[in-house]
């Protein structure tokens, strides 16, 4: 008899998660899916688990690329990861699946019915992506909650045929009354349709799928049909076309990646939601693993267009020094506060609720607090100069072939190869200085003649062609560059070669603290890291004192307040959009001498790290001061 994860999780007393995970990895042998749902036979054991002593956890293909290999097996699986790209997605990726937490989905639900103004006894609810029906079940029990013997009419749509009569059994047996329609349609494909339905309720937790799963064609498409310019991840589209499907009083409630508040390609749907929309409550649930898969989700509550309203905007991450002011069974009970909690399996989170700062530009979104604002506006009185002013920022070089271009040591070759370059990587990377002057070695195929970068001619550096040609059926299988008309031997993006040999200052992309540091080497930079092409006018003093200002624990608060796009850990992205608007006070003030003079003593000195420790806090005391 096959029975549902969470009836199975019953017999052994374990969590939906657990099992789910379990059943992934094909540990539960009669496991398998219906829809989107898991099945297992009733009667099959629990297994029994072995602890692993490593686990290798591959995030995205941009890593892939990025990363370095250390063993022949870890090259040869870069290898066959680039080359099959995302035609080996899971089902669920490719779909956009995450399943909704009930205690999440009962939160949206009571939420969206708190904010409807109306008493009427009948409604159109919808939920575009339904799935097991877990959202629609939350809003039922909060509408019957409030509304005396509601008449419902649910309406659903779902991509997965297999699963619609369980989910409508599933609605009916909890509300016999309730009127069910569940189509096997993908929403999407009601743009442009005849659709005079307007509803009074739309929950949703959309599929999240990137463009590079979409496919460009089918993302600027769909962006294309509900008015949207620039890459879109697919819930981009749900939520502008769920707006367009409410009633006048309607309320939508979305759960979705927190992505698109802060990135550069939510620009679009943020301009949307702010023209079109009276956002009601918007909550980011950051790093709390509310759900088993990698996603950093939000809650966001709107209607259509009415009246200004002040949209309540609540962030929670996790916090690892501060100690709780209270303690919660759960992180639910604390989202209408502004302090930190702890809840009953240890972790502690820091809550900041406050009004949202939505501008009609499609900048980032942000937290407006009374403390907040006063303290921004300290900082930007003391603000001259942007780092966007000191340089272009830049990513570093990607040769899509990491395993054939970079090595920690080429001294196994009997005949190095000619074009060898230091490369800097992530594990140079240190605070005004970098903490490991051992550099890895690029085979770098590009230089510049007459101020234009071009393709060495391979052939005339007969290592160097002699070791690439083993490798010639990897690099030619990058079509890329064929349609590209380039070389087949090229490093894809070489970056400008004349560059290498300016002083420049790099810093690591993902970090939980920020490291920025000072390269005089003229080696290159590795995708893994961002680098400043420095402007010719900026000054001496100017660099110093954006080392400075870049390393301190004011540009983490500044980082927090003006983007909070942290992922898991209190990991923070260093993107180009968020750095080039980093502030940077004036160079004249006594304290910003002294700040540039222990930059400088940390740049030209072999000190201690210790000592270096020393100057880092009375940085860190100095640049408080000069915004302050």
């Amino acid at each position: 008899m096959l029975v549902s994860l969470s009836d199975y999780g019953k017999i052994h007393g374990k969590s939906g998660d657990t099992l789910r995970r379990l059943a992934e990895k094909g540990m539960l042998k009669t496991a398998h899916k219906i829809g989107r749902n898991w099945v297992v036979d009733k009667n099959e054991k629990y297994p029994l688990q072995k602890r692993r002593r490593n686990r290798i956890a591959v995030e995205s293909p941009h890593q892939m690329q990025s990363g370095f290999y250390t063993s022949t097996a870890e090259a040869a699986n870069n290898e066959r990861n680039i080359s099959v790209r995302y035609s080996d997605e899971s089902v669920e990726k490719s779909n956009g699946v995450v399943y909704t937490p009930s205690e999440l989905a009962a939160y949206v639900a009571n939420q969206m019915v708190a904010s409807y103004p109306c008493i009427k006894n009948k409604f159109f609810v919808l939920d575009p992506a339904i799935g097991d029906g877990e959202l629609i079940i939350a809003l039922l029990n909060s509408l019957s909650s409030r509304f005396d013997n509601p008449d419902i009419v649910v309406v659903g749509y779902e991509i997965n045929g297999d699963i619609i009569n369980q989910t409508k059994q599933r609605i009916i047996k909890s509300y016999p009354n309730a009127q069910v329609l569940i189509e096997n349609k993908d929403f999407l494909d009601l743009v442009n349709c005849e659709n005079n339905q307007e509803y009074d309720f739309i929950i949703a937790n959309p599929p999240y799928i990137r463009t590079q799963i979409l496919g460009a064609e089918k993302a600027q498409k769909i962006a294309s049909l509900v008015g949207l310019d620039g890459r879109v991840d697919i819930y981009y589209a749900f939520l502008v076309f769920a707006e367009q499907m409410l009633s006048h009083n309607g309320i939508a409630g979305f759960i979705t990646s927190n992505k698109f508040m802060t990135i550069k390609a939510g620009s679009a749907v943020r301009k949307h939601m702010v023209y079109s929309t009276d956002m009601l409550r918007l909550i980011d649930f950051g790093d709390t693993k509310l759900f088993s898969a990698s996603v950093l989700p939000c809650v966001i509550i709107f209607r259509k267009k009415q009246n200004p309203v002040e949209t309540i905007y609540t962030s929670i991450y996790e916090s690892k020094e501060c100690q709780p002011e209270q303690l919660l069974d759960n992180i639910f009970e604390g989202l209408d506060t502004s302090k930190v909690v702890g809840i009953h399996d240890g972790r502690k989170f820091e809550i900041v609720t406050g009004t949202l700062q939505a501008d009609v530009d499609g900048s980032p979104w942000r937290i407006n607090t009374a403390s907040r604002n006063l303290w921004l506006e300290k900082v930007e009185n003391n603000t001259i100069k942007r780092f966007g002013d000191l340089g272009k920022i830049r990513v570093g070089i990607k040769t899509t072939a990491d395993n054939v271009f970079i090595r920690q040591s080429w001294e196994q070759e009997e005949h190095p190869p000619e074009l060898l370059r230091p490369l800097i990587t992530h594990r140079n990377a240190g605070q005004i200085s970098s903490d490991n002057q051992s550099f890895w070695e690029v085979l770098y195929t590009h230089t510049t003649i007459n101020g234009k970068k071009i393709a060495y001619d391979i052939e005339q550096y007969p290592n160097a062609y002699r070791y690439l040609s083993t490798h010639r059926e990897q690099l030619e299988g990058r079509t890329y560059v064929k349609k590209a008309n380039r070389n087949w031997y090229e490093i894809w993006v070489p970056q400008n070669p004349a560059s290498w040999n300016n002083r420049k200052i790099v810093f690591r992309d993902i970090a939980d603290t920020p490291q920025f540091w000072l390269d005089e080497t003229g080696a290159v930079v590795n995708g893994d890291c961002y680098w400043f092409d420095i402007f010719e006018n900026v000054t001496e003093d100017e660099i110093m004192l954006a080392l400075a200002v870049s390393n301190s624990e004011f540009i983490e608060r500044y980082y927090d307040v003006c983007f909070n796009n942290k992922l898991y850990s209190g990991k923070r992205r260093f993107m180009t959009q968020y750095v080039e608007q980093f502030p940077l006070p004036s160079c004249e003030s006594k304290e910003a001498q002294e700040a540039i003079h222990a930059v400088k003593e940390i740049i030209d000195n072999k000190i201690t790290q210790k000592h270096k420790r020393l100057l880092l806090d009375k940085i860190n005391a100095l640049v408080d001061t000069l915004f302050s």
